[in-house]
C-alpha cells in the first residue's frame, strides 16, 4: 500500500493540506489521527467529502507508538485488503514522520511504500514558531506534558526530514501576501532540499493526479535519516532577500573555554545554527545544534576517515540562518576561537567540561 504521510504541528493545517491532496486523488481516503488527554486517540476515516469512521479508544499510553502499533497500522491493513491502493495519512499534531515509518515498517514489514512525507505549514507562523520558547505542551500543539520540545525544534526535525513543504492557509486569520512571501523564504533558507508543493494548485488541476500530486517530493529514507543527523550542514544555493545563511570554517581545533563564552554572541538572532566543532583535546565531534531560543552541544560521533556529508575530516564547519547577521563579527568570533601557535605547541587543552555537555544557551535576544 502506498502512503502519502502528512505531518504538522496544528491539526488545521494538516487537515487542509490532507484534503487538498484527496480532492486531487479520488477514492483515496483520508486517515487522521489525534491524540488527546488521558491516552484517548481519535481516529477518523474521511473518502471524498464524506466522514466515513470516526473512533475513539484509550490506550495505556496515548502516545505515538502505541497509535501506530494498535490502531494506525491495523486500519491501513484493513484498508489494503479491502483493496484500497493508497492513503493519506495525517499524523497527530507534534509527531514525527519519522518515528512513523519507523513503527509502520517494524509492525508490518514490507507492507507499507511511503511515497512522500509532507510537512503541512503556515509560512506565516514559521519563524514565530522557531522563536516560541515554550513546549509543545505548554504552546498547545501536543497533549503530552512530558514532551519537552520546543515547536521549532519539531518544525526544524520535520524540515530537514521531509521530501515536501505543503504551505497552507488559514480561514481564521486574514491573508498577508509579505509576510507569507517572508515565511516562504525562510523555509526554502531551512529545507533547500525539499520540493515546495502549493495547493492552490490543486484548484487548476485538470484532473485525477494533476497540480500538487504531480509536483510532490520523492521519498528517499537514507537520504532523510542523512539530513536528519547531528552537525549535517544542509544550506541553499542562494539567499533569500529577507534570509541568509552564513557558513563558516576553522581549519584549528578550537579553545574549550573560549567557544563556549562566544557561542552565545555568534548564535545571537539566528533562528537556526548547525554544524561540527572541533574542540582541543576531544575526539568526538561536537555536533551544535540551535533552533531560535535553544541552542546546544552534543557528541557526534567520532571524526570520520574521509569526508562525511561534504564536511572534513577534522575542523570546525558552522552554518547559520538569520535575517539579520553580522558576517565580521561572527567570522571574527569563531577565527578567535581557533588555538594560536604557541596553543598548538603546548599541551592539549582540557577536555569538553561536564558543564559545556548538553548546555542550553538563551538565543532570546534579536527574536522577532
Amino acid at each position: 500500500m502506498h502512503l502519502i504521510l502528512v505531518t504538522s504541528l496544528d491539526g488545521l493545517s494538516r487537515n487542509s493540506a490532507a484534503f487538498a491532496l484527496a480532492e486531487e486523488s479520488p477514492g483515496t481516503p483520508v486517515v487522521l489521527h489525534d491524540l488527546l488527554d488521558g491516552g484517548v486517540v481519535v481516529r477518523r476515516v474521511h473518502a471524498g467529502d464524506r466522514l466515513i469512521e470516526r473512533e475513539s479508544m484509550v490506550l495505556e499510553h496515548g502516545c505515538l507508538s502505541c497509535t501506530v502499533r494498535f490502531d494506525l497500522t491495523p486500519t491501513l491493513l484493513r484498508l489494503a485488503a479491502e483493496g484500497t491502493p493508497r492513503a493519506i495519512v495525517g499524523l497527530p499534531p507534534g509527531t514525527t514522520a519519522e518515528n512513523a515509518i519507523d513503527g509502520l515498517h517494524t509492525a508490518a514489514p514490507q507492507a507499507f511504500t511511503v511515497d512522500t512525507a509532507a510537512l503541512a505549514v503556515r509560512p506565516e507562523d514559521v519563524e514565530d514558531q522557531l522563536w516560541d520558547h515554550h513546549t509543545l505542551f505548554g504552546s498547545g500543539y501536543t497533549a503530552v506534558p512530558e514532551d519537552s520540545r520546543t515547536p521549532g525544534e519539531f518544525l526544524i526535525g520535520e524540515f530537514l526530514f521531509a521530501d515536501t513543504v505543503l504551505p497552507t492557509t488559514s480561514e481564521l486569520l486574514p491573508d498577508d501576501p509579505a509576510l507569507r512571501d517572508r515565511g516562504l523564504q525562510l523555509i526554502g533558507e531551512l529545507a533547500p532540499h525539499a520540493t515546495v508543493a502549493h495547493l492552490a494548485d490543486a484548484a487548476d488541476a485538470s484532473g485525477p493526479g494533476g497540480g500538487t500530486l504531480k509536483t510532490l517530493g520523492v521519498h528517499d529514507g537514507p537520504a532523510a535519516r542523512a539530513r536528519s543527523l547531528p552537525g549535517t550542514v544542509l544550506t541553499p544555493a542562494a539567499s533569500s532577500e529577507s534570509f541568509r545563511t552564513l557558513e563558516h570554517r576553522v581549519t584549528r581545533p578550537l579553545h574549550p573555554d573560549r567557544f563556549r563564552t562566544a557561542l552565545g554572541a555568534i548564535s545571537e538572532g539566528c533562528c537556526f545554527v548547525r554544524g561540527n566543532v572541533w574542540l582541543a583535546g576531544v575526539d568526538a565531534r561536537i555536533a551544535v545544534h540551535g533552533v531560535g531560543p535553544r541552542v546546544s552541544l552534543g557528541n557526534g560521533g567520532p571524526w570520520s576517515a574521509g569526508t562525511r556529508h561534504g564536511e572534513w575530516c577534522r575542523g570546525t564547519h558552522l552554518a547559520l540562518t538569520g535575517d539579520d547577521l553580522d558576517e565580521e563579527d561572527i567570522v571574527n568570533l569563531l577565527d578567535a576561537c581557533a588555538l594560536t601557535d604557541e596553543e598548538l605547541h603546548s599541551a592539549p587543552a582540557s577536555p569538553l567540561s561536564r558543564s559545556t555537555r548538553g548546555t542550553m544557551y538563551d538565543n532570546t535576544e534579536g527574536a522577532p
